[in-house]
């Protein structure tokens, strides 16, 4: 097959262009990831390192040419950063669940001990009970209270409180105890957790970690604890109803930014003017100060597009007029722009004078027509069978092209081809002899 072509190439820039954007995208996923992790607790700077060595490692394929393993891991690693940021986000607003279960809890039993002591009669000092009634107070103070009251509490409950224990609870808790905190809660009766509370908490942490303030639901989650068990189911729905359109709407917008900190990214590794412009909305996007995010991602998406698009047409045309080059055929500066503007671009080769190749395609899309072509008068009869040697001559020269396109880490592969003579070989006008005639033809007049 040896006759005209349509073949694709892939140039060594064009694949290092492609290695580029993915490790930008990498670095917009890190940074997504990074401030997800910090905002809700669940890494250490030892954690980032370790990202950042990997993203290095990966850096290292494009340096030494690893372009396919680099195209498989960046993706594979993008992909186990997000899903890593998503289970740390659901450990954190698990913990948080848990802490203020274990502060519910620890309310409960503040108040339990309270009235065990009422019932058997056991006076409490007034600084013992403020702590065990504090509204306001933390989980690690309610538990200090109790360890102290606990003091008070004795081994036979038949019996009061001794003028001992009363001692060493105005003490603070100083010498003997008689019971632990971890045992006196685990005594009281199990009571039937409230589903509605532990959900609500759990949503409140996923709030928490997509960076979103929860503070506007305090008050209503407060008058839900205070609420009788019979109302509460009511009014827990409502607030569960909100978090959950809230936590909708938020995991929309991480993602839409998460999204659009990519194409930022992609936007980084392109020069032109308009590149340079969008980045600048996006800048100002990400910020919170302005920008249509939704739209601006779609108007990055076509730039890049058409940009990538147009690099890689350049890129292929400069590869083959390159390596035609070499092979020995005229390329003179401008005859890319003369492929682009015209559709074709005609290459003569002097050590075959009549003959050349002619190049199409590329502007459209990424597909390249050859075809060998003689150079002279149509209407002039041809050699047959010179035409056809010189069909065959240009086969060998292309698989030449093909590689040298190879050695330099490109790819150059054939989409259709025909038998050498299947066609009659097509004939160009020779520009260069039409244009010594007319200057021939053309009178001079010469100056006194």
């Amino acid at each position: 097959m040896s006759g005209p072509k349509a073949f694709r190439i892939v140039t060594r820039a064009e694949i290092i262009a492609i290695c580029r954007r993915n490790l930008a995208r990498l670095d917009a996923a890190i940074e997504t990831w990074t401030s997800s992790c910090w905002r809700n607790g669940t890494i250490q700077q030892a954690d980032v390192d370790k990202v950042i060595a990997r993203r290095d490692e990966l850096r290292g394929l494009l340096e030494t040419d690893r372009f396919i393993e680099l195209q498989k891991q960046v993706p594979a690693e993008i992909s186990y950063l997000q899903t890593d940021a998503e289970r740390r986000a659901a450990n954190a607003a698990e913990a948080e669940a848990r802490s203020k279960l274990d502060g519910r809890r620890t309310k409960a039993a503040a108040q339990a001990l309270l009235a065990r002591f009422q019932a058997t009669g056991i006076d409490v000092p007034t600084q013992i009970r403020d702590e065990l009634t504090a509204s306001g107070a933390s989980s690690d103070r309610l538990n200090a209270a109790i360890s102290k009251a606990l003091l008070l509490y004795p081994t036979d409950p038949g019996q009061g409180a001794t003028n001992r224990q009363r001692e060493l609870a105005d003490r603070l808790g100083a010498g003997e105890r008689r019971i632990s905190l971890e045992e006196w809660i685990s005594q009281q009766p199990a009571s039937a957790e409230d589903n509605a509370l532990i959900r609500i908490d759990g949503l409140l942490g996923e709030l928490k970690g997509l960076g979103i303030d929860p503070s506007p639901f305090s008050a209503r989650v407060t008058a839900l604890e205070g609420e009788a068990a019979s109302r509460r189911p009511l009014i827990a729905d409502s607030l569960l109803v909100d978090l959950a359109t809230m936590i909708k709407d938020g995991r929309e917008r991480a993602r839409i930014l998460g999204d659009l900190r990519e194409r930022q990214a992609e936007l980084s590794e392109m020069s032109s003017p308009e590149a340079t412009s969008l980045r600048s909305e996006i800048d100002e996007a990400l910020a919170g100060r302005s920008g249509d995010v939704p739209e601006l991602i779609k108007r990055a998406d076509f730039l890049i597009e058409a940009e990538v698009r147009a690099m890689a047409a350049a890129e292929r045309r400069h590869t083959v007029l390159e390596g035609l080059a070499s092979l020995g055929y005229e390329v003179s500066e401008g005859m890319a722009t003369a492929w682009v503007n015209g559709g074709r671009v005609v290459l003569r080769k002097p050590a075959n004078p009549g003959y050349g190749v002619e190049l199409s395609g590329g502007s459209q899309s990424d597909l390249l027509q050859v075809r060998a072509v003689g150079i002279g008068n149509p209407a002039e009869v041809r050699d047959m069978h010179r035409d056809r040697d010189m069909e065959t001559i240009w086969c060998g020269e292309f698989e030449r092209l093909r590689s040298m396109v190879a050695k330099s880490g490109g790819s150059l592969s054939i989409e259709s081809a025909r038998p050498v003579g299947q066609f009659p070989l097509k004939i160009v006008p020779d520009l260069n002899a039409s244009y010594e005639a007319d200057v021939k033809a053309t009178p001079r007049h010469l100056s006194r």
